[in-house]
């Protein structure tokens, strides 16, 4: 569908730059395309070739009433001859294109004149036929040749020709033996011109005529080639509009699909590909084809259904929302069909609600931390008091407990508020977890852990902020040290990275040795919450999960069969995003 574009679009781009060898005089519009001229060129010097071949035809065949050459026929003969061989080298250097254009055409210009008069002087001068072809010459030289020099070819053909005149006149051809017929004195020399004759008036004519043809084949020359520049031109801006717009649509993050009035598809975006599950599309297929639901789904609201519900084309698929919109103008007939995932419909959802629960908790939270923070002196003052019993201290201690973890609430629930707060980074991943690991291991409230790392390949890097990822593996690491030892055992907390095969995205898993996590429980993780420990506040894990979805990553529970629980962090690519490559990709 985006190669005929492109092949557009490449050759548009070449007629561009091919323009910039414009000949001086011509119009310097870099919509121009020069291998048009060089064509012109070469169709004028084939005219030349073939013209040329018909005169040395006729000459052969007619040589009786020698219609051509019949004054000098032996002058005829040999300028044919050698206008032949000339328009052949003319053809050779139009392919060869050296000289420059603007050279060949001034020197197949001066041919021209030179040959024609020639010929015409040998056929009869002013009376001969072959005027016609002078006249066709200068056309011809003033397609390609700048105002100037089509005017100058012009002058040249008419003093040609009034010199052909006068040396018929000095010299007449009924009388080859007696030579030159030189005037007695200087006066007698401008006879010829005081001699009003049917042959001046003519010869007049044939100047104008020349003139008129030289400014006339001009004109309509540089008409057409600012025709074609405007053509191009606005060609070059709808070739550069369409990409745009296929590269939108091709990018966007819901499907697009259009079909015709048939239901069979005109266009089909990438998005609108994978969320289908379809293969490549060939072009008009139906789209019964491509999903059958998302088909009768159009039915209905051709029939006039309002309430069109969300799909699920395949099984193991996401549901779809189906929006239909009919086109206007000249597509009036098409109906264009925007797919959106349900999912991240739902997704954007809870996020708009969870951004607007964040700043009314965040409020709430700094109202309330600071009479936590008078409970939590009192409590303390309470304990120290010399006067109060071991039951008074009991219940100081326990107040002082609980207002710790409240604390600890409101500080997750500040963080999560602060999860937009963004601001990602490249980073080495295998020393950034060596110095992680020393960092856990000193700040560790249990004793340390047996540790391990690996990273396949080495050199891997990943996009995230430094401290939401610290802050995300301290979470996930203490809770390895805190559920992932069986009893009697040191708790192991084990890091391993790599490349997935298939996406080719980064990853880090953090596993642990203990019993995993029961089946019951392990949908409600992530809920915000949610703890099976008494003194748990529940966020840790949801706080987690939200920071790495801030930074484009994605953190899940996978059950390790033989024991042991494992989390898993993908990254997203660490070079650039899609976003970034479609702005990179952009003229």
């Amino acid at each position: 569908m985006y190669s005929v574009l492109s092949e557009k679009i490449a050759f548009s781009t070449h007629a561009i730059m091919t323009a910039a060898d414009l000949p001086s005089g011509l119009p310097a519009d870099r919509f121009l395309d020069r291998r048009h001229l060089w064509r012109a060129f070469r169709v004028a010097n084939l005219y030349r070739l073939i013209l040329a071949a018909l005169l040395l035809v006729t000459f052969a065949l007619d040589e009786q009433n020698r219609l051509f050459g019949k004054h000098y026929p032996s002058l005829f003969l040999g300028t044919a001859l050698a206008y032949m061989v000339l328009a052949l080298l003319g053809v050779a250097g139009s392919y060869w294109r050296r000289p420059s254009l603007v050279v060949q055409a001034h020197w197949q210009m001066l041919l021209d004149l030179a040959a024609l008069t020639v010929m015409i002087h040998a056929s009869g001068g002013l009376t001969s036929s072959l005027i016609s072809l002078l006249i066709t010459a200068i056309a011809a030289s003033s397609i390609l040749l700048p105002l100037s020099s089509a005017l100058l070819s012009a002058a040249l053909g008419f003093f040609l020709l009034t010199g052909s005149w006068l040396i018929a006149h000095w010299y007449p051809s009924d009388a080859p033996n007696k030579g030159v017929r030189l005037p007695d004195n200087w006066s007698d020399l401008l006879e010829p011109l005081r001699d009003v004759s049917d042959s001046w008036v003519r010869l007049g004519v044939i100047g104008a005529a020349l003139f008129i043809t030289a400014g006339l084949s001009y004109a309509l020359a540089e008409r057409a080639r600012r025709s074609e520049a405007l053509a191009r031109r606005r060609t070059w801006e709808l070739l550069e509009i369409a990409e745009l717009n296929q590269g939108i649509i091709r990018h966007l993050h819901n499907g697009v699909i259009v079909v015709d009035r048939a239901d069979q598809v005109q266009l089909l975006n990438d998005t609108a590909r994978d969320l289908l599950g379809c293969a490549k599309v060939r072009p008009a297929t139906p789209l019964a084809e491509l999903s059958t639901p998302l088909q009768e789904r159009l039915q209905d609201w051709r029939a006039g259904g309002a309430d069109i519900s969300a799909f699920r084309p395949i099984a193991h698929r996401p549901e779809l929302i189906p929006r239909f919109t009919r086109l206007s103008g000249s597509q009036a007939t098409n109906v264009l069909i925007m797919l959106e995932d349900f999912e991240q419909v739902t997704e954007r959802l809870q996020q708009i609600k969870l951004a607007a629960l964040g700043r009314l908790t965040a409020g709430i939270a700094h109202e309330i931390r600071n009479p936590l923070s008078a409970i939590g002196h009192a409590a303390q003052l309470l304990q120290e008091s010399g006067g109060a019993s071991a039951s008074d201290r009991r219940l100081g201690q326990i107040v002082y407990d609980n207002v710790k973890r409240a604390n600890r609430i409101i500080s997750d629930v500040l963080d999560l508020a602060r999860r937009d707060r963004v601001q990602p980074e490249h980073i080495a991943l295998l020393p950034w977890l060596d110095s992680f690991s020393q960092e856990f291991c000193r700040g560790a409230d249990s004793p340390p852990p047996a540790w391990s790392q690996t990273v396949d390949p080495v050199d891997m890097q990943i996009t995230f902020d430094p401290h939401q990822l610290r802050q995300v593996l301290w979470n996930l690491c203490a809770n390895a040290c805190q559920h992932g030892a069986r009893p009697g055992e040191a708790p192991l907390v084990a890091l391993c990275a790599g490349i997935e095969p298939i996406r080719g995205r980064p990853f880090l898993e953090v596993r642990d040795a203990g019993p995993g996590v029961a089946p019951e429980n392990a949908e409600k993780l992530f809920e915000p919450f949610f703890t099976t420990r008494s003194k748990g506040t529940g966020l840790g894990l949801y706080l987690a999960r939200e920071l790495c979805e801030a930074n484009r990553a994605h953190l899940q529970y996978l059950p390790i069969p033989e024991g042991g629980s494992c989390f898993r962090i993908t990254f997203a690519p660490a070079l650039a995003t899609e976003m970034d490559r479609w702005t990179t990709a952009m003229p």
